[in-house]
């Protein structure tokens, strides 16, 4: 399938490069690419099995060798009706692959302060978010308390192109400002030149335009997530929603959607003063961008009462109040997609976990006459159950 490419000004940055030895792992009932005897991508710092020293030779010098053997998986969870929680007891999660028996992870612990490679993606195609106006001082004011000094941002805007005007910038109030306004000029021009703003055909829609920040986001550190201020809804992209769903669940990226307030409108007396939603607010049936974002490892939510700054703010609070699940690599795991599912005993909980690309260990991994073996006791058992592609 063919992707349009992203149109911008700005120049090309060197993207950073991976930290070795880090695995990613995929959400609840999600696709799992397990990639042979390669190393993963960077997500946060796990824990190596090494093997025991080769014996030196009079003129060799003396190596370790190091695998991967400690997965993470990041799991969002929230209250049924995705509203933030105290701290769980973390000795209750329990995690399933290929529908396998459950086992509990060997350690657990809230993300807080790892770093971020946060990209924000503001939809500008459209004249009646009531979010624009506000928006680039929401962003600029989640720095330093929200963002962090070690965390990096990337700001997109989709207007009649998508316009990228930071890659990777230091989590800074003017900074992050400077860019989001910068961003949105071409919005204030038809606003200021109309009365109002005006909706423009975008030559990225949503989809392609998703598409072309996770390429971007995908090789960055810290652990990723894409922010889409958007209403969710696509106008003919050449890029399938699945594909998205996909790639976010194969790059560990979780994704978030802030969304407008719907608009209300009051019903007469002789209705009883019910209220009613205006029919051109409602999502259809199949809420697509609903599922990309769940099934990546994020949240949708609604803007509230105006106040877009509070709902940024509690977005980030979800980022880093989420769980940090670790468990060793199965020693029969095989190159392929599988799933995972991770529950909480008793209790009716919105969990979603973030996907992960995982190394499987190499035949001299397996063999060496050197290597240490793992605990076989915490290794975990994966089910015979394996994931059905759809045709696309």
């Amino acid at each position: 399938m063919t992707m349009p490419k992203l149109q911008r000004r700005i120049s090309k940055e060197k993207k950073r490069n991976r930290l070795p030895g880090i695995t990613r792992i995929p959400a609840c009932t999600i696709l799992l690419l397990a990639l042979a005897a390669v190393g993963a991508a960077a997500q946060s710092s796990t824990e190596a099995a090494p093997t025991a020293q080769q014996a030196p030779s009079p003129d060799a010098t003396p190596t370790l060798h190091v695998y991967t053997n400690l997965k993470q998986v990041p799991v969002l969870v929230l209250t049924d009706d995705y509203q933030r929680m105290k701290p769980l007891d973390t000795s209750k999660f329990r995690i399933s692959l290929d529908s396998g028996p459950q086992f509990p992870p060997t350690y657990v612990r809230q993300e807080g302060r790892d770093p971020i490679s946060l990209s924000i993606l503001i939809d500008a195609s459209k004249p009646d978010n009531q979010m624009l106006p506000r928006i680039s001082q929401a962003i600029a004011g989640l720095a330093p308390d929200y963002l962090q000094p070690q965390d990096r941002v990337s700001i997109y805007v989709l207007d009649c192109t998508l316009i990228r005007t930071a890659y990777e910038a230091p989590a800074n109030a003017a900074v992050l400002r400077q860019t989001v306004d910068r961003g949105l000029t071409p919005w204030q021009i038809r606003q200021r030149k109309k009365g109002s703003a005006i909706p423009c055909k975008p030559s990225i829609p949503l989809w392609d335009s998703m598409a072309n920040v996770l390429d971007e986001l995908a090789p960055q550190s810290g652990r990723r997530v894409l922010l889409a201020i958007t209403d969710g809804e696509d106008s003919g992209s050449r890029t399938l929603w699945s594909t998205v769903r996909r790639r976010a669940q194969f790059e560990s990226i979780a994704v978030f959607g802030l969304l407008p307030t719907p608009v209300f409108a009051a019903m007469n007396r002789q209705d009883r003063g019910e209220i009613k939603v205006d029919s051109s607010s409602l999502r259809s049936t199949e809420d697509k961008f609903n599922q990309i974002c769940g099934l990546s490892g994020g949240v949708e939510v609604q803007q509230r009462y105006g106040i877009v700054s509070w709902r940024l703010r509690e977005f980030l609070q979800m980022v880093r109040e989420r769980y940090i699940l670790e468990f060793p690599r199965s020693p029969t795991e095989e190159a392929g997609e599988h799933t995972i599912a991770v529950s909480y005993r008793k209790r009716d909980l919105y969990i979603a976990p973030s996907g992960i690309t995982v190394p499987v260990a190499s035949e001299d991994e397996k063999k060496g006459a050197n290597t240490v073996p793992i605990n076989s006791s915490q290794a975990p058992v994966e089910g015979s159950r394996r994931v059905l592609l759809p045709n696309q």
